[in-house]
């Protein structure tokens, strides 16, 4: 890789050279018309940061928004959760004890009807 990239640099300097000798403009038209191209270019290069910064704060304000959103709607959910556990509470106890009493009446019940059945004999019937 490093090869490729010296052979890259290498014929970009001699191109480059190259290029300049056989300008049909002179060195001083050459150097002016470069001056201008990397004033261009870091102007433009300056701008294109100048926009990745603000783009950068951009990002870093949406996600320290978001954040504070999730953050807020999560206490919010945490608090109706916990309102409805406290409200629901005492029904769930009235259900559990009439539950209960409901369980304890059948088991009266059943023993009740155990008691009235008649005694089964031994004895065949004919």
């Amino acid at each position: 890789m490093r090869s490729f990239m010296e052979g890259i640099l290498f014929g970009t300097v001699v191109g480059g050279l190259l290029g300049l000798l056989n300008s049909p403009r002179s060195g001083k038209e050459n150097r002016e018309k470069a001056k201008a191209y990397l004033e261009d270019n870091t102007l433009a290069v300056e701008d294109l940061n100048e926009s990745v910064q603000g783009l950068r704060k951009a990002i870093q304000s949406l996600t320290n928004e978001g954040l504070a959103s999730v953050t807020a709607v999560t206490e919010d959910v945490a608090k109706s959760v916990e309102s409805f556990t406290q409200q629901a509470q005492p029904r769930i106890n009235r259900i559990n004890d009439k539950l209960a009493v409901l369980t304890e009446d059948m088991e009266k019940v059943a023993a009740s009807m155990e008691s009235q059945l008649p005694a089964a004999t031994d004895a065949p019937t004919q």
